[in-house]
């Protein structure tokens, strides 16, 4: 290699850490780089004590990793878990399941089924002095949101930043790190080896198992430093601008829209439900048209970008015409 790389490449950690706090609203040190989301929730999820109120319908990277930290730690940590069907995680439902045992609350920033979007100051308020942790993956990057309220915001970089895999990274309050048991550290998360025996670093640090590709971590640094000079506010302004008209042809052509159309509860996510039995011939018509989405459960779920163009959701049409016409 030659001299200089290697200051180079471990000048990125400290690039990434710098600007995803100023986009959270937290120091430097307390944000640790991650290869995505989930490492971040497993770390948490094996330092918490108590009971941690958490969705069954919430995206699985939250409840897995509770369940195992359960079923590892002898119920020092344990899932409540509300109920599969009782509908979005709003702050009037936690409030409603919260109880003594209770010592976290755990909630997507964004629902990945519907697009619902948490109100992260609402939360923070009936929440209370427990721990708020948010998956932030479905909304980090096209929403403002009140990052600081939270006391974990773990993210990945792959999906709205464009950043590619292997990317992203969780961010704490003082909060948590005085709180959470740092339970999975490996090398990169200790201090004084090869001289000494290892010991877990104090911080942020500790909440990490490896060292991370530091090409990933430039990639992130740039998509972060990018989103921060555009700023966060514009880009949602920009997607919202094109959900509406993403509900606009879906209306046009009998699509139920499963999601919010209060943009206060929405980002960047769009359900669609066509008629039970309809949903092939729309994923086909979609596909003809070079469109992709997402299916699941019988809906199909439309990401809408910034960057999505004019020419993109006259294709979006296209393939809404072709779908009402089939037989």
């Amino acid at each position: 290699m030659r001299f200089g790389a290697m200051e180079t490449l471990d000048e990125q950690d400290a690039r990434v850490r710098t600007v995803a706090a100023r986009l959270v609203g937290r120091r430097d040190d307390q944000v640790v780089s991650q290869t995505a989301t989930t490492p971040g929730l497993v770390h948490t999820a094996f330092g918490l004590t108590g009971g941690v109120l958490v969705a069954a319908d919430d995206y699985p990277a939250m409840p897995l990793a509770l369940a195992s930290a359960a079923s590892s730690t002898g119920g020092r940590v344990h899932p409540v878990v509300i109920e599969s069907g009782v509908g979005w995680a709003t702050p009037e439902l936690i409030r409603e399941r919260l109880t003594d045992e209770v010592t976290a609350v755990a909630v997507s920033l964004v629902d990945w089924r519907t697009g619902y979007l948490v109100d992260l100051a609402a939360m923070r308020e009936v929440v209370g002095d427990r721990l708020l942790i948010v998956d932030a993956i479905q909304g980090f990057g096209i929403v403002d949101a009140a990052y600081d309220a939270a006391d974990v915001v773990a993210t990945g970089g792959q999906k709205w930043l464009h950043a590619g895999w292997g990317t992203g990274f969780t961010a704490f309050s003082d909060r948590a790190l005085n709180r959470l048991r740092p339970a999975l550290s490996g090398p990169a998360g200790t201090t004084g080896w090869p001289a000494e025996v290892p010991s877990v670093k104090s911080g942020a640090g500790a909440f990490v198992s490896t060292r991370i590709d530091p090409v990933a971590q430039a990639r992130m640094a740039v998509s972060l430093e990018r989103l921060a000079g555009v700023g966060v506010a514009a880009v949602q302004e920009a997607v919202a601008e094109r959900v509406e008209r993403v509900f606009d042809i879906a209306d046009e052509f009998g699509l139920v829209v499963e999601s919010s159309r209060d943009p206060r509860e929405r980002a960047g996510i769009v359900a669609l439900r066509p008629p039970q039995g309809r949903l092939t011939a729309l994923s086909a018509a979609l596909h003809n048209h070079g469109v992709t989405v997402t299916t699941r459960l019988g809906v199909a779920r439309v990401s809408v970008f910034a960057s999505t163009t004019d020419e993109t959701l006259d294709m979006f049409r296209d393939a809404c015409l072709s779908y009402a016409t089939m037989p």
